[in-house]
C-alpha cells in the first residue's frame, strides 16, 4: 500500500470508518487495486490550518507537531477528502 502512514506515524489509516474521528481530522481516502477501501486522516493537534482550492487541499502542520520538523505542508488531492468540522481552516 502507498500509504505516507507508513513514512509518517502521525497519519493514521484504517479500512474500518468507525475507527476514525470523523469532526477532529481530516481525512482522506484511496482506493486499492485489491481489497476495501483505506482511509488515511491526520487528527487536529497536528494541524495549524487547512485550505483548498482548484482540487487540491493543503494541510500546514501545528507548530508544535512533530510534523513541523518534517514539513511545510501536506498537499492532497481533494477527490475525496473530508474536513471535520473542529479542524482550523484558513
Amino acid at each position: 500500500m502507498d500509504s505516507l502512514a507508513v513514512k509518517i506515524p502521525e497519519i493514521k489509516f484504517s479500512s474500518d470508518a468507525n475507527e476514525i474521528p470523523w469532526e477532529n481530522a481530516v481525512v482522506w481516502t484511496i482506493m486499492p487495486r485489491l481489497g476495501p477501501r483505506v482511509y488515511e486522516w491526520l487528527e487536529k493537534e497536528h494541524i495549524r490550518s487547512v485550505s483548498w482550492t482548484n482540487g487540491i487541499v493543503s494541510i500546514l502542520p501545528e507548530k508544535d507537531s512533530v510534523l513541523s520538523d518534517k514539513c511545510l505542508c501536506i498537499v492532497l488531492p481533494a477527490v475525496f477528502t473530508w474536513i471535520g468540522k473542529n479542524v482550523n481552516v484558513g
